[in-house]
């Protein structure tokens, strides 16, 4: 929802000398920048240092872009559909591929199975 939001206000305000490609990279880092925080905190629980954290964090959001920069000319000048129609389908596909980067790259800081207490599970059974 960041990311359409920023995309419809730049693609709005600057269509008329930015081409999209650009709005889709303001807005690709204007969401970063916002959603980072509720990321790290709410979602993920990280414990990672926010700038260490950010770095990971934004390399994914650049592949996302990449994903982006390649998909909307494709949408666009190679299939017709509208520029926001395009971005809406972008939106649907890069979180997909961003989560499982997110998940088990970005904020894999928290311990391994092997690194958590002993469960019942794993107790020996004999004493």
């Amino acid at each position: 929802m960041v990311y359409f939001g920023l995309f419809w206000l730049g693609w709005h305000l600057f269509d008329d000398f930015l081409p999209y490609l650009v709005v889709t990279a303001m807005a690709n880092l204007g969401t970063a920048l916002i959603v980072y925080p509720a990321y790290r905190t709410f979602v993920f629980g990280s414990t990672t240092g926010w700038l260490r954290g950010f770095a990971k964090f934004y390399t994914v959001y650049l592949v996302g872009l990449v994903c982006s920069l390649l998909g909307m000319p494709l949408l666009i000048e190679v299939l017709g559909l509208p520029v926001l129609l395009s971005q809406a389908i972008m939106i649907a596909i890069v979180p997909l591929v961003s989560y499982l980067l997110h998940r088990f790259w970005t904020f894999a800081d928290k311990a391994s199975p092997s690194e958590m207490p002993e469960t019942p599970e794993k107790l020996p059974l004999s004493p």
